[in-house]
């Protein structure tokens, strides 16, 4: 500490680095700016003002909030816009504020002693403070496919030059900027910035045994609670060496604080084994009974989570239980319609799109409730829904997404527990990336979907840029890959937009993936359509479509064969018809009129037929039963229109030939049939 206070004292200027969960924020906001406020550090004022911010998505943004608050300025806006002027800038606002007293100016020469010495206590030291440098890096709108953004080279050329003009003219203005140590060769992307780190970098050291000790013991002994030597010693001997030592022995004793009826009881081992840090059968005997009687309480889901207990598992359970009782915590929140499985796939996509991998890296990625909305693309999953959901996470006792819920008065407890759209959500610290075993499974699947969809987006391209020639379309075995991935992955163009890096406006970078999405839709179904012969025959075989054509073919011959065959039993079954009754049309018995039916029907049935039974009946029954047969037909028009043309002609030609042995009655009868009959054949076509 003491070496970090003197470096920013000579040097006006310390980037704090390290391994992730090495404590670097904590060593500045814990243990520089305290010492500095308490008068340990050489500066021209006592007064300390501090403006602390992250580059998140809008450095310069954050940057001008950070500054107005601490210079006392209304609108953040005008600050950002007096910093995007020049590279001085941010000295300017500072030598404009009341922070800053110009001993060289006539107005401090002609001033009174008393109003030197009220201007001097309104004076104070200004520390600017860059917390997670790296997002400079991490953040894609800041470092667009490796190459700074417009607005981040801008703000690192003003705290540069802030930091030459302080060191010049001996201006109270300090930059504190802490980092993650592997992001050390990416600085070389902004010029100049190598240079100041090695001119003035600390790195943050391991704790040792001793140091670990205090940093456990301590905080219980000044926060009223009391901790046992022996879970102090355990806690140290499970401290697995690698990165994030600290935040995994934080969440662990928050947890086991906790589990001690919020720090009523002594925090000791019984209660590091409910958390899963350490196995049950482990604990010394007069604590077994009471572990055993507790595990008895719990669901099944938590008596698996404390199967493999470990300190490094604290942080994985304490998730996980979160995850199993989100739809429990949504139907307390007055929404009962929330089921399990929707709660595991909203928190699921959620948390997907809060991570992502940067060269390997696992890293936050900051988004707003309305990006993740968009993202998780289900219509009846509003903002409220995700925000509610994911509200368990940011509750008091969990805090594993920001912005924390905390305990607030009445009139603004409302707004800090609902998000709004634009809300920025974000994980509280990589080191639940990296310890979460689902979040990991998650973040892994989520970059596989990504580096799959740069290698589909190149194939686009060249299909487009080839005048989407079906030459370029793809063959069976990326097809089916890429297919695999679209149908799993369920990209949308608000899920392709996060992974855009054009620097447009948000709304034509919108568009743009908009496009892109169309694009590669088409170039999928285009692929699929010519390959569908192909991959019928791969799926079925050659063998089993050759079979398959074989039947329908069989099938369609049975048919027809079938169909033959019933055409051929209808006329048989005509014949004998036909047969019987010319031996009844012959048959003494049988009645005129019967005789006159059974003419008409065989008539109707074989036009002609009967004719061909005139020979065989003498003149007087053919012409008796003609007759009759024909005042049936006449009278029943409807039901003999084929042949009525032809009944026409017969008749006319009977009356003709037969004379005298007609009864002049029937012929007159039918003369009047046969002229209406006559003139329905001239206006009505019956074939």
């Amino acid at each position: 500490m003491l070496q970090v206070a003197a470096q920013l004292e000579e040097k006006k200027f310390i980037m704090v680095t390290g391994a992730s969960g090495d404590g670097k924020s904590s060593l500045i906001f814990a243990g520089l700016i305290p010492q500095a406020r308490a008068g340990f550090f050489k500066a021209r004022y006592s007064n300390w003002t501090v403006a602390d911010f992250r580059p998140e998505r809008s450095p310069l943004k954050n940057a001008a909030r950070s500054l107005a608050g601490a210079l006392g300025l209304e609108h953040s806006g005008s600050v950002e816009v007096e910093l995007s002027r020049g590279f001085s800038s941010l000295v300017e606002l500072y030598k404009a504020s009341s922070l800053f007293v110009d001993e060289t100016s006539e107005t401090w020469k002609q001033a009174s002693e008393e109003n030197k010495a009220l201007l001097e206590r309104k004076a104070g030291n200004l520390l600017i403070l860059v917390d997670q440098f790296e997002e400079f890096f991490t953040n894609p709108e800041n470092f667009p496919g490796g190459v700074p953004s417009q607005e981040s080279r801008l703000l690192l050329n003003i705290i540069l030059e802030t930091i030459k003009i302080s060191l010049k003219e001996d201006l109270p203005v300090y930059v504190v900027c802490t980092m993650r140590s592997d992001y050390i060769g990416q600085c070389a992307a902004f010029r100049g910035l190598p240079e100041f780190i090695g001119f003035s970098q600390f790195f943050v050291p391991r704790l040792q045994r001793k140091e670990l000790h205090q940093v456990i013991e301590e905080p219980a002994i000044l926060s009223g609670n009391r901790i046992s030597n022996r879970l102090i010693d355990r806690l140290i001997f499970d401290l697995e060496e690698g990165t994030d030592q600290l935040p995994i022995l934080q969440h662990a004793l928050k947890q086991i604080w906790k589990a001690a009826d919020s720090g009523r009881e002594e925090m000791d081992l019984v209660h590091y084994a409910m958390v899963g840090g350490m196995p049950g059968d482990k604990l010394p005997k007069e604590s077994i009974q009471t572990f055993q009687a507790w595990v008895t309480k719990l669901t099944d889901y938590e008596r698996k989570y404390l199967e493999q207990p470990g300190l490094s598992n604290v942080l994985d359970i304490h998730a996980n239980k979160l995850y199993e009782e989100a739809a429990a915590y949504c139907q307390r929140n007055g929404h009962p319609e929330i089921t399990a499985s929707q709660a595991k796939f909203i928190i699921a996509m959620s948390f997907a799109c809060l991570t992502r991998i940067d060269e390997s890296r696992p890293v936050r990625n900051r988004m707003t409730l309305e990006e993740i909305t968009q993202i998780i693309n289900v219509p009846e999953f509003t903002e409220e829904v995700v925000g509610l959901v994911l509200g368990i996470f940011r509750e008091e006792d969990n805090t594993l997404l920001r912005p924390f819920m905390t305990s607030l008065p009445d009139s603004a407890e409302e707004s800090n527990r609902v998000m709004s759209p634009s809300t920025v959500i974000d994980i509280t610290h990589e080191a639940l990336i990296r310890n979460w075993k689902l979040l990991k499974k998650w973040s892994d699947k989520e970059y596989e979907y990504y580096v799959t969809f740069l290698d589909f987006q190149q194939q686009v391209k060249r299909w487009i840029e080839n005048g989407k020639s079906e030459d370029f379309l793809l063959p069976i075995g990326p097809l089916t890959y890429f297919e695999t991935w679209y149908k799993n992955c369920r990209p949308n163009q608000y899920w392709i937009n996060r992974y855009n890096n054009n620097e447009s406006d948000p709304v034509a970078r919108l568009s743009q993936s908009s496009t892109i999405l169309k694009n590669c839709r088409d170039f999928l179904r285009k692929s699929s359509l010519r390959l569908m012969i192909t991959r019928t025959f791969m799926k079925y075989g050659a063998g089993r479509i050759a079979l398959a054509a074989g039947l329908v073919v069989l099938l369609v011959l049975i048919g027809f064969f079938i169909y033959q065959w019933r055409i051929q039993r209808n006329e048989f079954v005509l014949d004998q018809i036909l047969s019987e009754s010319a031996e009844l049309l012959k048959d003494k018995e049988v009645t005129p009129i019967t005789k006159a039916y059974l003419a008409a029907e065989a008539d109707r049935l074989r036009p002609g037929f009967y004719q061909r039974l005139l020979p065989s009946m003498t003149e007087q029954q053919g012409i008796e039963v003609l007759l009759n047969s024909l005042f049936i037909m006449v009278n029943d028009a409807n039901h003999y229109p084929k042949i009525l043309p032809h009944i026409l002609y017969r008749a006319d030609s009977l009356i003709q030939s037969s004379g005298s042995n007609v009864d002049s009655a029937n012929v007159a009868a039918l003369n009047i049939h046969l002229n209406n009959l006559n003139d329905q054949v001239r206006n009505q076509s019956y074939f």
